[in-house]
């Protein structure tokens, strides 16, 4: 007797309201019993319980069944380690978008709110050959094109601010920055599709979830790595939007789903995409990892009964910052929340040390501002320090011991290079000045100007640079050496041919040029890059506004000094006794 004719999974014990599964449990105690008495297994049904079991279970749950990791994505899961892929160009981005079955497209550019606007692909237009975006003129008549459309979402909103509120007011910022950091292609745009989102609070995600579903069609997430894509992925993936539909209309799709179950043994080179998914309603979403390069292929997962698809594209090269860096503390080069900024003040002849040396920041002193104090306000996740500006360079090239912690890996000192010299030129006096303006100055009677700059890192944060300059820096009285000869100074008269009209020309000197000059500073970071500037956004003021300073955290007050105070007591005891006697 056939024991497999016997064994009927659906007798096994099972609680009553329980709905009939047949579970892998069951399909091993077959074998087992089968292989304890010596009895041969038809594999074939066994097989053909094994897909009933998965049928089953993925009609009664709707979730995906389980993808087994492979060995990278179980390092980059459990121990946060493994090795990044060769990242694609933007013309194998544009080749994958061509290949497109949808006759619909539309592109989210994923840009990262830490290093706005270092993640823009430059020219992205033209690469992916997208539609032609709106004008500024509101009178202009759109035009219905089948290109691909765009759309740009900066991510992690959440690091610029705490509220939801303050976010949304950086919006007209963002839009300029971004419009100055396209070019002259960007001076019409009308931008209206700038969106600032956040995954992680769930910031405006809804909305972007509901136009995607109702658009369909093929979207596609693209950007260069670690600026949020995959964890965005998971936060506007329209999740169990199929609905319910008739038996007619079941038929179809099931016989559909059945043959694209069909993967062939090999895909044709030529083609660039991977083959669609099944569509269920909770599928497997992409993994997300901090390190780069977590994405090794486009992933498809289609959505609404297959009226449309979210496509994850592997990032673009971003720099190679980490290369620098010790192999355990790659991960403290990325910001996931928002740090506790303090105030440093950088002093003639000290520099400002992140990392430890990953990048130095130096003002440059000239004869108008000797006495410049410059205030940073490091929104990095590295350490900041300031020392003097000797002991900078020797710690950031490793040619003296220091007791600052650093970061940097060994024996390359030697690497470190003058990123270029930034000016601070937005004015930001009304920001850091508001209780003088408050009182009813106006601004044009302030006797100094407030600048500042945004120092960008890639992929890491921004560094806010603040100054307070003279508005009218001090006038020298210049003397020509040639016209005084031993104390003798010999006048022309007034209406002699000789005389000159006095005038406020003054010859050129490096010196007089850096004095109509704004406040500048020089960055050193790796080969010198990895650096850019931006018009600064005033973070510290928005962060401040309207936060009670707790006692431990208010600066404490400084002592009066105690030098010569025993003298001068009794000076003053002896003072009162003459005048006593």
């Amino acid at each position: 007797m056939d024991p497999m004719s016997s064994f009927n999974p659906t007798q096994a014990s099972r609680p009553k309201d329980l709905p009939l599964v047949i579970t892998g449990k069951t399909v091993k105690t077959y074998l087992k019993d089968a292989r304890a008495n010596d009895v041969s297994v038809d594999f074939e049904k066994v097989a053909a319980l094994d897909d009933t079991t998965e049928s089953q279970a993925s009609e009664t749950s709707g979730f995906a069944s389980s993808v087994p990791h492979c060995d990278r994505c179980h390092d980059l899961v459990h121990s946060s380690r493994g090795t990044s892929i060769d990242h694609p160009s933007i013309e194998n981005i544009a080749d994958s978008v061509a290949e497109s079955p949808h006759k619909r497209n539309h592109v989210y550019h994923v840009l990262d709110a830490a290093d706005f606007p270092m993640s823009l692909i430059p020219s992205i237009h033209s690469y992916l050959s997208l539609a032609k975006p709106r004008s500024q003129n509101r009178r202009s008549q759109h035009q219905y094109t089948v290109r691909p459309t765009m759309s740009f979402i900066i991510t992690r909103s959440d690091l610029l601010a705490p509220t939801k509120e303050k976010v949304d007011s950086l919006m007209p910022y963002f839009r300029e920055v971004l419009r100055k950091a396209l070019g002259r292609s960007g001076e019409g745009m009308r931008l209206g599709n700038l969106h600032l989102v956040s995954s992680k609070r769930g910031w405006w995600t809804s909305e972007l979830k509901k136009e995607i579903r109702e658009r369909g069609g093929g979207n596609w997430m693209i950007g260069k790595f670690n600026v949020g894509k995959s964890n965005l992925f998971e936060g506007l993936f329209p999740k169990g939007s199929g609905g319910q539909t008739s038996l007619h209309n079941e038929l179809p799709l099931q016989e559909a789903a059945e043959e694209r179950r069909i993967i062939p043994d090999f895909l044709p080179e030529s083609q660039l995409l991977p083959p669609p998914q099944v569509e269920v309603p909770y599928p497997t979403l992409p993994l997300v990892s901090s390190l780069p390069g977590t994405t090794a292929s486009p992933i498809r997962i289609p959505f609404g009964n297959n009226k449309g698809e979210l496509i994850d594209m592997p990032g673009l090269e971003r720099g190679n910052l980490e290369w620098y860096i010790q192999p355990e503390h790659k991960l403290d080069l990325v910001m996931t929340s928002r740090p506790t900024v303090k105030q440093h003040k950088l002093k003639p002849g000290q520099s400002l040390l992140l990392g430890g040396g990953v990048v130095r920041i130096t003002p440059v002193l000239g004869e108008a501002n000797r006495d410049m104090v410059v205030l940073a306000y490091p929104f990095v996740p590295l350490e900041a320090h300031v020392t003097s500006t000797d002991k900078a360079i020797g710690t950031q090239q490793q040619e003296r011991e220091s007791g600052i912690a650093s970061i940097l890996a060994a024996d390359i000192g030697s690497h470190f290079q003058s990123a270029g010299v930034f000016s601070l030129e937005t004015d930001v006096t009304k920001h850091h000045a508001s209780a003088v303006l408050r009182s009813g100055v106006p601004l044009s009677r302030l006797p100094f100007r407030v600048y500042s700059t945004d120092i960008l890192i890639q992929g890491v944060g921004w560094v806010e640079l603040v100054c307070q300059v003279r508005r009218k820096p001090r006038e020298k009285i210049f003397m020509d050496p040639n016209s005084l000869a031993d104390g003798e100074h010999t006048e022309l008269s007034p209406g002699s041919d000789l005389s000159l009209p006095h005038t406020a020309f003054k010859p050129y000197s490096p010196q007089l040029q850096q004095q109509s000059q704004h406040p500048t500073v020089e960055v050193f970071t790796p080969n010198g890059e990895h650096v850019s500037s931006r018009m600064s956004m005033s973070a510290w003021s928005i962060w401040k506004d309207g936060r009670v300073l707790r006692s431990r955290d208010k600066p404490s007050r400084q002592r009066k000094p105690m030098s010569g105070e025993k003298a001068q007591r009794k000076r003053q005891a002896a003072m009162r006794m003459v005048a006593t006697s």
